[in-house]
């Protein structure tokens, strides 16, 4: 297994180990991602805050506060920060701010996605663009027939390489988009009920 790797990156030379760096980024950025995305919903918790029965508020009011809690979600967070400033004078705009920066926080790693995604098969275009110099320079030599052949090799590894990279990265990050849409629709559709009902907090 570690032989045929070490193959691979010597056919694709010198373009073998810049684009084993661009799937170990890709994999990392695709892991912070995910560690940092923003989880969690506040459906139900925002319809017992706002629930007729005063003991089921109180209730749903010390676990959005807790802060066990809302340290494990960025949504939590902002919905306790909501309950304790939920009188204050431009708290509409405030939180439009703080929701606004909680998605971009949710966005950490998607840049680095996307450059990946563009520079790996950019990568494998110059390594075949490569291959077939080493193919027309040795037309005419002695060794024709071996310099073509690794030129070939060249040309075709490298092309697949970036390819294998780039195809998980734009479906990681098609994925990934989607993803923080729709969660940035629900935020904004809960916490907008959440801010026309302040006063029931």
């Amino acid at each position: 297994m570690i032989n045929t790797i070490q193959h691979f990156i010597d056919a694709c030379h010198p373009f073998g180990y810049p684009l084993i760096t661009c799937s170990v980024i890709l994999v990392a950025a695709i892991f912070y991602h995910l560690k940092c995305r923003c989880r969690g919903s506040i459906k139900e918790l925002s319809k017992q805050l706002l629930s007729t029965d005063t003991k089921e508020r109180e209730i749903a009011k010390k676990q959005a506060c807790a802060p066990e809690e809302y340290r494990r979600s960025a949504i939590l967070f902002e919905l306790a920060y909501l309950i304790r400033h939920k009188q204050e004078e431009g708290i509409c705009r405030v939180m439009e701010s703080r929701l606004r920066r909680c998605v971009e926080d949710s966005r950490a790693g998607m840049s680095t996605i996307a450059v990946i995604t563009n520079i790996a098969p950019m990568l494998g275009i110059l390594g075949t663009a490569w291959g077939l110099v080493d193919i027309f320079g040795v037309f005419g030599t002695a060794g024709a027939q071996e310099g073509i052949a690794l030129g070939i090799s060249k040309a075709l590894y490298t092309t697949i390489f970036g390819l294998a990279i780039a195809v998980p990265g734009i479906i990681a990050q098609t994925l990934f988009e989607r993803a923080l849409e729709r969660q940035a629709t629900r935020m904004d559709e809960e916490f907008t009920h959440l801010l026309a009902n302040r006063d029931k907090l």
